[in-house]
């Protein structure tokens, strides 16, 4: 019989002190140069190009998440209850099919993809061609790479699940970026910076690989694999729906935007949006340390430490919310203009993306406690409900409001879907996020 190990209250408070503190540490040195980054792009290459370059990115997330088969999020619950019991077999059986099936999936789509835009080749430009050509190209790297983090997550190797996308892609982006503009004294075009982007997303997984094959436990490498594919297909098909239907929630109002609107107000968006970003922070990071952890105490039935767990993250989210809003609201003029002087009429956009962004981060711990207790399933109908409410309002709010409009009806979605989650996690898994 395999041992349960428990986290007593010192050392579940030991973890989460010293993992929140790291985690927070090199996610706010992150949070500093992708804000840099994001900026010396939006400055280097102007409004108008730098929507185009927003707008044609925001479409990588989709096809990541397709590629992804639901494996990456399953694999944040299913490598840390395998870690938790030392079964070092599972850990190398699901690493091996998590791969084969990410890759399998990015042919198929790198497939359809060149047939679509075969199909599609007369109807643009050459610049918007070349820049969504080198768009799709990032797919398999982003794919593999969060799956990497994915992993490294469920090990609790947590510092090196985070170092590449929060140091080095925006190091090497602000590096790359400023070398093109100073060289030529001019500014970056979209097809110049998605090769720069592009080249980044590559050397994120590379190291990510390195990394991965550096933190494996030792028993790992001289393990036969296991393969439990039906266990891992239970959870990774809902969990691709549930993904699924959060990136669209999240990529939708910019998508729309760009569509109905104008690119250059969708790149205004995800400025602003960015920049309300921060207020969620604190659950980002809280996601990161715990997840794990929930995963671990829900199935080896520790509930008092989970309950624990859950009272101690949800203080702490809710100081660095209050505390991030408020300094936001107060100097978001100010932050907007670092992007540019055009951006600074976001402001009030900023506002009404600060409010969802606030009460999001506030709430979200309900379906991260629902996808990581294998309670997927009412996940997915939560937030397949959600879209159902946000398409069709964001299409009406923006007609009459522009991109105001998407960012009420973006917290009017997920407004409904936390707090859904909330009752549920209440009602069903019979925990609070205080007691």
């Amino acid at each position: 019989m395999i041992a349960k190990p428990r986290f007593g209250k010192d050392r579940t408070f030991f973890y989460l002190v010293r993992n929140a503190i790291g985690t927070f540490s090199l996610r706010a040195v992150g949070i500093g140069l992708s804000f840099t980054a994001q900026a010396i792009t939006a400055r280097f290459m102007g409004s108008d190009n730098y929507g185009l370059f927003v707008y044609a990115l925001a479409f990588t997330p989709i096809l990541s998440w397709l590629a992804q088969l639901g494996m990456v999020q399953t694999s944040i619950r299913y490598v840390a209850i395998y870690n938790s019991q030392k079964d070092w077999g599972a850990i190398l059986g699901f690493m091996a099919f998590a791969t084969r099936s990410t890759l399998g999936a990015c042919l198929v789509i790198g497939s359809a993809a060149a047939m679509i835009g075969w199909l599609l080749k007369d109807t643009m430009d050459d610049l918007h061609r070349y820049v969504f050509i080198l768009a799709f190209l990032h797919v398999p790297f982003m794919s593999l790479s969060e799956l990497r983090v994915g992993v490294l997550r469920g090990l609790l190797k947590i510092s090196f699940a985070e170092l590449p996308e929060n140091l080095v892609r925006p190091l090497l982006l602000i590096i790359l970026l400023s070398a093109i503009y100073f060289g030529f004294h001019d500014f970056v075009d979209p097809v110049t910076a998605m090769l720069i982007s592009l080249a980044v997303a590559m050397t994120n997984f590379l190291l990510g690989s390195a990394w991965l094959r550096q933190s494996l436990p030792e028993g790992v490498s001289g393990s036969l694999p296991s393969y439990r594919k039906k266990e891992w297909l239970t959870m990774a098909v809902p969990m691709f729906v549930v993904v699924g239907i959060q990136l669209l929630i999240s990529q939708l109002d910019i998508l729309l935007i760009g569509s109905m609107v104008g690119t250059r107000e969708a790149g205004s968006y995800a400025v602003a949006a960015r920049v309300a970003d921060f207020a969620a922070f604190g659950l980002v990071v809280a996601s990161s340390v715990t997840a794990p952890l929930i995963a671990a105490h829900w199935n080896n039935r520790l509930i008092p430490d989970l309950r624990r767990l859950l009272k101690i993250t949800t203080i702490g989210n809710a100081l660095f919310v209050l505390t991030a809003a408020s300094f936001i609201a107060g100097t978001g003029k100010y932050i907007l203009g670092i992007f540019g002087a055009s951006f600074v009429d976001a402001y009030p956009l900023l506002i009404m993306l600060l409010a969802g962004k606030s009460l999001y981060a506030l709430t979200g711990l309900g379906t991260i406690l629902l996808t990581m207790t294998g309670h997927q399933k009412e996940a997915t109908w939560l937030m397949g409900g959600g879209l159902a409410v946000q398409l069709p309002l964001e299409l009406y709010l923006i007609g009459e409001h522009g991109a105001m409009g998407a960012a009420i009806a973006s917290a009017i979605a997920v407004a409904g879907i936390n707090l859904s989650a909330l009752v549920i996690v209440k009602t069903r898994l019979k925990l609070g996020l205080i007691g």
